[in-house]
């Protein structure tokens, strides 16, 4: 997962248009299954949106960074647009007035989003907003957001391919939140998890022939043009994995962290 910054983009005028019409519509719906009407027959509207937010991710899954074996892309609503479920399975009523609202939209392959269904659970004493309470910021979701800057960086991998909580994670609460993302998500799904492994192999590859070229160059007092040029070329190849572009880019990442190695740790400044 890397982070996407939504809300420093928007859709074109006429879209924002058209989603402001319907929420006034649902606005003066009579009753709940009156708005869910509407939101039903309007379902394609935030598909309009689809090529718009695959392009802010590089044509991946906001949740898993996966291009191809995820399944196909579905816009999903973050936070749930008919109903919201506890982790328990306590229902609530969900976010309809953010149905057309793109700011909850994201990209999800449909093999996570058909997990994730209506669960949006929320941290034990957290106040859920409604229509007459929308205030957001009093919600502690447990679900990982990809457009909130800080949620991407709880998430890692291993070299089996499992998604984990990230090793400097201290606090119980982030860990629980991962684990439950991880879950209800479908982020461990069996060929997102061998698509990992492959990548992390690779770049594990690409570290250790850098360390070899590099250790050359040393040894050779800083003499070895060869080495000098075969690390560099190594670095360009690691860094190449960890550019945003790239597909489980952030698996790359976790695969250079784990190697304990600074100067590894440096390519991430720069790719």
């Amino acid at each position: 997962m890397r982070h996407i910054p939504l809300r420093n983009f928007q859709p074109d005028q006429a879209w924002i248009d058209k989603a402001n019409r319907l929420l006034e519509h649902l606005k003066a719906a009579p009753d709940v299954e009156a708005r869910r009407r509407i939101i039903d027959d309007n379902s394609a509207v935030w598909g309009e949106l689809k090529d718009w937010l695959l392009s802010l991710s590089h044509g991946k899954c906001w949740f898993s960074e996966a291009k191809d074996c995820f399944s196909h892309w579905d816009v999903e609503h973050y936070r749930p647009k008919k109903s919201a479920k506890d982790a328990d399975g306590t229902e609530h009523e969900g976010y309809w007035w953010l149905a057309f609202d793109w700011k909850n939209f994201r990209i999800c392959g449909n093999a996570g989003n058909r997990k994730k269904g209506t669960y949006f659970p929320l941290r034990e004493g957290s106040r859920r907003a409604t229509f007459q309470n929308p205030d957001l910021r009093f919600e502690i979701p447990q679900l990982l957001d990809p457009a909130d800057e800080d949620d991407p960086n709880l998430l890692s991998f291993n070299v089996e391919g499992r998604a984990i909580p990230a090793p400097s994670i201290d606090d119980e609460w982030d860990k629980l939140r991962v684990t439950y993302s991880v879950k209800r998500l479908n982020l461990d799904f069996p060929p997102l998890m061998d698509k990992r492994k492959t990548v992390w192999n690779a770049c594990w590859t690409r570290i250790q022939e850098y360390r070899d070229e590099l250790a050359k160059y040393h040894a050779s007092g800083g003499k070895n043009l060869i080495a000098l040029n075969q690390f560099k070329e190594k670095a360009r190849a690691i860094r190449e994995m960890l550019r945003e572009t790239e597909e489980l880019s952030a698996v790359a990442r976790a695969c250079v962290l784990s190697a304990g190695d600074p100067r590894l740790a440096g390519l991430l400044q720069s790719a």
